[in-house]
């Protein structure tokens, strides 16, 4: 579902997140606004950011299915998660009703995305 945009430039993005667009600095800076449990932050060069896994669900409603599972495979190959960790992650109760979740579970189950060699 597309996200639905406000003459505000503040909308429900496709996880039903509210989500706005701001200028920092002179550049565009989209800001979701979500309960993220601290499982899912991880801390890169100082920034707090969330992990693969969680930034893959999140990203999952706004690519296609081909694309989500190169995503998915991609990180699969780098060992950014393994696909037990991902499933334990979907398998979470706050996943239950997330629609990213839904499609990265089923990416996983057709095919399950397996590490290139």
């Amino acid at each position: 579902m597309p996200a639905r945009h406000t003459k505000n430039d503040v909308y429900i993005d496709s996880n039903d997140c509210l989500t706005e667009r701001i200028r920092v600095g002179g550049q565009e800076v989209v800001v979701h606004y979500d309960d993220i449990p601290e499982s899912d932050i991880t801390n890169i060069d100082g920034l707090r950011v969330t992990t693969p896994i969680r930034t893959v669900i999140d990203i999952a409603p706004d690519v296609r299915p081909r694309e989500l599972a190169r995503i998915i495979r991609d990180c699969l190959d780098r060992g950014l998660f393994t696909i037990e960790e991902a499933l334990a992650r979907l398998g979470q109760p706050d996943m239950a009703a997330r629609k990213g979740a839904h499609l990265v579970r089923a990416a996983l189950a057709t095919g399950r995305p397996n590490r290139r060699t």
